[in-house]
């Protein structure tokens, strides 16, 4: 006979120790630990047959060590959704959805999640429900994005996993990008702009291949996404405080005489210093923002300026003139290509001019 809980007198059946099994799991996560089969295994109810423990063991280590997703994660992909234990999917290179069956019990699915935020050492629970991080799975790179149950009328808690390449893509794959290199090569100031999963962080990681080596490169992110092997580079990753945010480490980012600066992605009060950097003579920052176009990138920048900049009566159209005056070339993604650029030549009233250098929808270049 097979001996798990110390004090149990009558063997029980797979399901009930299963669900005994359930319960002295989520009592080790609850002091923060992850145990291991064979210190597990002492703990385990008392079972007539091996092949019930064999049972309890195939889902200990399901649920622990993830083997399901090892085949998953080799699939062609650059994201993966984890909504629920029969509704998962992944958004394979050419933009489409694909189904995924994860091979997980439904009374195990939150139990997953709260493994991995423990293997990962991140605060996830009820008061902390949103959680965003770089970690390593078999090898290879991703951001976790974590929703806790909490904050959802189902209850039910999501993971989405986001694909970080190790190295830069081939600058050739995102399409007509020999004049990106030229900007990159020359300094200018650039912003990257596109949906969620264009590609606009992965385009920018490539373009940095193109900064001369001798440069101090300065990049500043919330998560870890941005893989660069340049030599002589400061970076910095956001916290939850002011003085680890990204408009602190902006303005002191000024302070270490950088040659170049590259912000993982504008969405708040970051992109005021951002700007008056390049209004200082700043030359070669590079940026990502979302946008549904290049045109829509210039009008959320002059929107996110004025709503964070603390002026009350600063002008629109001087916030655009601003803009206009320092910024140089806007990149619109989509679908991991470029499908346009456009070179600011200035504004009018709060309307900007621009010569569309790139349009992919017109097939027009002066690439």
């Amino acid at each position: 006979m097979l001996s798990l809980f110390k004090d149990a007198e009558i063997p029980l059946h797979r399901e009930e120790a299963l669900t005994q099994a359930r319960r002295l799991l989520v009592s080790s996560l609850n002091k923060g630990m992850i145990p291991f089969w064979d210190q597990f295994f002492q703990e385990l109810p008392v079972l007539s047959n091996v092949e019930d423990l064999e049972s309890i063991k195939e889902n200990f280590v399901r649920l622990t060590q993830w083997p399901f997703l090892e085949d998953m994660l080799n699939l062609d992909a650059t994201e993966f959704f984890f909504h629920s234990f029969d509704k998962s999917q992944r958004l394979t290179l050419n933009g489409k959805k694909i189904d995924l069956l994860v091979e997980l019990h439904s009374e195990d699915w939150q139990l997953w999640l709260e493994i991995i935020s423990i293997k990962y050492k991140q605060n996830w629970n009820v008061q902390n429900p949103f959680c965003s991080f770089f970690g390593e799975l078999f090898g290879k790179n991703y951001r976790f994005s974590m929703i806790h149950g909490s904050t959802s009328p189902s209850g039910i808690s999501k993971l989405v996993l986001r694909c970080l390449s190790k190295k830069s893509h081939d600058i050739v794959s995102f399409g007509e990008t020999e004049a990106l290199v030229e900007m990159v090569k020359n300094k200018k100031n650039v912003l990257i702009a596109g949906s969620t999963g264009s590609g606009k962080t992965s385009l920018l990681t490539s373009l940095l291949d193109f900064v001369d080596r001798d440069e101090h490169l300065v990049v500043l992110e919330d998560t870890y996404e941005i893989i660069s092997e340049h030599p002589y580079q400061t970076r910095f990753l956001s916290g939850d405080s002011v003085q680890t945010s990204l408009r602190s480490y902006l303005a002191y980012s000024l302070r270490l005489s950088p040659d170049r600066i590259i912000l993982g992605e504008m969405r708040s009060h970051e992109v005021v210093p951002f700007l008056m950097a390049m209004n200082t003579g700043h030359k070669g920052l590079m940026g990502t923002l979302h946008a549904s176009s290049a045109v829509d990138a210039l009008n959320r920048v002059a929107l996110l300026f004025t709503l964070y900049a603390g002026e009350a009566n600063l002008a629109f159209e001087k916030v655009m003139e601003l803009i206009c005056r320092n910024l140089e070339y806007v990149v619109f993604m989509e679908n991991k290509k470029v499908k346009e650029v456009i070179k600011i030549m200035g504004s009018d009233k709060g309307i900007p001019f621009y010569e569309n250098i790139f349009n992919e929808r017109q097939k027009s270049s002066i690439f």
